[in-house]
């Protein structure tokens, strides 16, 4: 797989940063986010260093957006959100990842 030494994400798939995991495939890793904005916010990220979602290949695609559904589906045992948010980013961390956010009621 492709990793970049000054990726935060690439270092986690190295093992050279903590993280706490809760799924994995060949893909795709879903670990904790370290400021979350809810009880439970996750990040789906691809194995491969890839800035932007739509360049990765259609596996990875399938695998990443299969892990949001089934962590989220997890989430909402864990959690009993009205509904988990989900959204991709790149920007600040140019490395494809999903959020997912167990969202209630009244949260901003």
């Amino acid at each position: 797989m492709k990793t970049v030494d000054n990726c935060i994400f690439c270092q986690i798939l190295n093992g050279n940063s903590p993280a706490h995991i809760v799924d994995e495939d060949s893909h795709s890793l879903c670990l904790l986010d370290i400021n979350p904005l809810a009880e439970g916010h996750c990040l789906v990220i691809s194995k491969r260093h890839v800035p932007w979602w739509h360049d990765l290949t259609e596996e990875e695609t399938s695998s990443l957006f299969c892990m949001a559904r089934r962590v989220s589906q997890r989430l909402k045992k864990a959690f009993s959100p009205d509904f988990v948010c989900l959204y991709a980013r790149g920007r600040r961390i140019p490395h494809t990842h999903i959020f997912l956010v167990p969202t209630k009621s009244g949260d901003v």
